[in-house]
């Protein structure tokens, strides 16, 4: 999904001297591609929660291959950006930005399943690397093969390929959740919501082993979470505005990384594809770092409690960010794209992932399905904010220069950590609570034990 997703921006210096695209027309049709993206995120995530996450993806992935086939043949047949094939162009992106939304909330939602509340975010903190990996692979494979004179639509044509190959191997591999009670953590888990199941996993029956099931959450309820539950479920909303911010800095740093480099810094077009990748790297790092800390936090609040990391991270972002806007040093530009990676993509991975499944598996929910529509909310909104942010970043740079593209995303990124304060002041709160609830019921547990050995 990724590494089709940015390979496109790998050749818009491409499409901007060969097919008769402007800066204006790129960054209006990808204001397109994302506004249909976030619609699919309710969408999809909402039918993987009513179907299969399985089912959502594999069907996704195919078509996905399907539309970035067609658009290289778009280009090999010269339907071109400065005429009435831009239309064509931006419709068919509009589609590929719709379907390509089933692949967070169905994979997020299926990893959620494989592992317990206070490891999730470190777990998944790397595993959403995967994402970051696949820019990396997208923009080095698409620099190889423009620097080795393969026209640009060739590119698309090779992520297609790839992304038929990835779908059969889902289809044939990939499973859903464990079964009942086949992980350690589900039976600590299923021991604290029933004391009386017989730990001895071959002596449980069937009644026993659904109790089990329901228990640790394994998304395989019956009943599915209405979306108006999902609404109400308590931050949600507070986090997806706060990501909507963060994700309007986020894909205009993905989308127009390379463009900015060749056309405002002066780099070659592979060097700075190159260059481009070091954003990932630093995502990566700060995904994992970010995951660590926030289940550090979580073990300390008895609760899950994932704003802290978010907070601060955000906060220390803005430096990058703004020495970004003054230097034109390669050597130091290289470095604050690394570390704007770090400090935004740890939040970014924080909401995305572990947040989006503490939402779904919320007690309010009953135990009721709703991971997936969880994930579709809250990077739904974001991708809204994205999508603004592509046609504001095009505009801006054609207009005032990218001095100005910068003090632009400086400010959303500042309202971004203004805030995720609110929703930390609430769950510091529910962390004081929660641990003071702990500590009551560790001293009557002592009490109990200290009057029975009395007796």
């Amino acid at each position: 999904y990724h590494a089709q997703r940015i390979g496109f921006s790998g050749i818009k210096t491409s499409m901007k001297n060969e097919a008769g695209f402007t800066k204006i027309r790129l960054g209006t049709m990808d204001m397109f591609y994302l506004f249909a993206y976030a619609f699919g995120q309710f969408v999809c995530g909402r039918a993987a929660d009513l179907l299969s996450p399985k089912r959502a993806l594999c069907f996704g992935m195919v078509i996905c291959a399907a539309l970035t086939t067609i658009e290289g043949c778009m280009g090999a047949a010269g339907i071109r950006g400065d005429d009435a094939g831009y239309v064509v162009w931006t419709l068919i992106r509009s589609v590929e930005g719709l379907v390509q939304a089933t692949g967070w909330t169905s994979t997020v939602a299926i990893m959620g399943n494989w592992f317990p509340e206070d490891a999730r975010g470190a777990v998944l903190g790397a595993w959403s690397s995967n994402a970051n990996i696949g820019d990396i692979f997208g923009l080095h494979l698409g620099a190889f093969m423009l620097g080795s004179g393969r026209p640009w639509y060739a590119v698309l044509w090779a992520f297609g390929l790839i992304g038929f190959s990835m779908a059969i191997v889902n289809m044939l591999l990939l499973r859903e959740a464990p079964h009942a009670r086949s992980l350690d953590w589900q039976v600590e888990a299923a021991a604290v919501d029933n004391p009386n199941i017989n730990d001895d996993i071959d002596d449980i029956d069937d009644a026993a082993g659904a109790s089990a099931a329901a228990s640790t959450k394994n998304e395989k309820s019956e009943r599915v979470a209405s979306f108006g539950e999902v609404l109400r479920i308590p931050g949600l909303l507070q986090y997806s505005v706060c990501y909507m911010f963060l994700k309007l800095v986020n894909y205009a740093l993905f989308l127009w990384l390379p463009f900015y480099l060749k056309e405002g810094i002066g780099m070659k077009q592979s060097a700075a594809a190159t260059m481009a990748t070091m954003f990932d790297w630093g995502f990566i790092v700060g995904g994992f770092s970010a995951g660590l800390i926030s289940d550090w936090t979580t073990r300390w609040a008895r609760v899950p409690m994932r704003s802290p990391v978010v907070s601060i991270f955000l906060l220390l972002a803005l430096l990058p960010l703004s020495v970004l806007r003054l230097s034109s040093s390669t050597t130091v530009i290289s470095w604050m794209i690394f570390c704007s990676g770090v400090l935004q993509g740890g939040p970014a991975e924080a909401l995305t992932s572990a947040v989006s499944v503490d939402m779904g598996k919320h007690p309010c929910l009953n135990g009721a399905r709703a991971t997936s529509t969880c994930t579709g909310v809250i990077d739904g909104i974001g991708a809204v904010g994205a999508a603004v942010g592509q046609f504001f970043v095009g505009m801006i740079s054609e207009k005032f220069g990218w001095q100005a593209v910068f003090l632009f995303l400086i400010g959303s990124l500042a309202v971004s950590f203004a805030l995720s304060l609110l929703r930390l002041r609430q769950e510091l709160s529910v962390a004081r609570e929660a641990r003071s609830k702990a500590g009551v019921e560790a001293l009557d547990m002592t009490d109990s034990e200290a009057s029975d050995e009395s007796d």
